[in-house]
This record gives C-alpha cells, sequence and structure tokens, in this order.
C-alpha cells in the first residue's frame, strides 16, 4: 500500500509466503538441500537418563544416549505398533520399547522382540527409521540425507589447530539469547543480510559498538 493511499488497513492482501525457500520438511526443496549436510540437533551434555524430544528441519524425533555412550536420533514413534519412544528404556545397548520391549540400538536395528518365539529371526526384518550421529565438541551434529550421499563429517582448521572454539549450549542466535527460538531457518539469515537495523537497534540498546561510522545517524 503506498504512503498516498486513502485507504486504511482494511482489506489490505494476506501476507504469504514462498514455501520453495521457507519449507524444511521432507520432499521440499529447502528441506531437500539443508539435508545434504551435517546439522547439529542437540548439546550432548543434555543427555540423560531419558529420551530427549527434538524438532529438527520440521521432524519430530527422539534424540538419547545409550548405556555404552553412543548417541542415537529415531523417528518417535516405535516401528512395531507405534507407541512413544519417549517413554522407552535407555539400556547398554539401545532404547526399549515400553509398549513390548522391542529392543533398538542406535541406528535402528532390532535387537531383541521378547513377546516371539525364541527361534524367531522377524528382528532382523524390522527397522526402526533412525539418522547418523556424531559428537564433535560438546554438540550432537546428525545426517538427514540420503545415505549413499552423506558427506565427510567436517573439521575446521579453526577448531582443530587454530584459536576457534565451539559454544555447546542451547541459546538462540548470537550469545546470551535465550532458549533456541521457534522460527524459520531463513528469518536468521535474512536478518544477518540486513546491514542496516546496525544504525537503529544495535546502537540503541547496546550503545557504539562497531566502526564509528556505523554510529553516526543522518
Amino acid at each position: 500500500m503506498s504512503s498516498d493511499s486513502p485507504q486504511s488497513g482494511y482489506g489490505r492482501p494476506r501476507p504469504s509466503h514462498n514455501a520453495e525457500l521457507t519449507a524444511v520438511g521432507p520432499g521440499r526443496p529447502a528441506g531437500e538441500l539443508l539435508r545434504r549436510y551435517w546439522q547439529p540437533v542437540g548439546v550432548a551434555a543434555e543427555l540423560g537418563d531419558r529420551p530427549t524430544p527434538v524438532r529438527v528441519l520440521g521432524e519430530d524425533l527422539i534424540l538419547f544416549r545409550d548405556g555404552r555412550g553412543r548417541v542415537g536420533l529415531f523417528d518417535p514413534r516405535c516401528a512395531h505398533r507405534g507407541t512413544s519412544l519417549y517413554y522407552g528404556r535407555i539400556e547398554p545397548a539401545g532404547l526399549r520399547c515400553c509398549y513390548h520391549g522391542w529392543l533398538f540400538d542406535v541406528e535402528g536395528r532390532c535387537l531383541e522382540q521378547p513377546c516371539e518365539p525364541p527361534d524367531s529371526t522377524y528382528n532382523t526384518k524390522v527397522r526402526q527409521p533412525w539418522y547418523p550421529c556424531r559428537e564433535y565438541r560438546g554438540l550432537v551434529f546428525a545426517y538427514m540425507g540420503p545415505v549413499d550421499r552423506m558427506p565427510v563429517f567436517p573439521r575446521w582448521d579453526l577448531i582443530e589447530e587454530g584459536d576457534g572454539v565451539v559454544i555447546a549450549d542451547g541459546t538462540s542466535y548470537g550469545l546470551g539469547a535465550g532458549v533456541v527460538l521457534d522460527r524459520n531457518w531463513l528469518q536468521t539469515w535474512e536478518n544477518v543480510m540486513d546491514p542496516f537495523h546496525v544504525f537503529v537497534l544495535h546502537n540503541t540498546f547496546s550503545g557504539g559498538q562497531f566502526a564509528a561510522a556505523l554510529s553516526q545517524r543522518r
């Protein structure tokens, strides 16, 4: 609406979004792109004696550490009867469903099926949906793309050989910003690409903290 329009806010167009850029679920263009990279999904120190629910790239998942220290990332519903694995029991070999006791290792393999005959091999035909995980400098990363295209886990020389560090916490963009915000990935990058808010917003609540020229309002 132009500044000289006589109209009020009534009848204005409803906001819309470009799903091709913002939707990150499976099969979406942006979602498929982001799934080709290792993504941080949790803080290693926060994994305790029960599974942790996480939401990554539009998927609700379960993150856990088994009794041997290995990390797993599962679909939250058991492959058997759909029971929530959030209530599963963590054991040395993996995660056991609370309903029928099926035991899965961190790569989704079914190790035990207590209610099947002793000579049954049906467990070899079942696999819980899972994603590969890696721990790095206090964070848990997962690869959620096609396994045959899984890239090498990145290790940056700035961190491995230099003075760079990884801050392993659960805060949002920037230090001390509180819990991770429920927002679209593109919002952060859109903000990064907008340098002019620095003149007003940052100088207002933090004072001059950049080059002197950025503190001069015109």
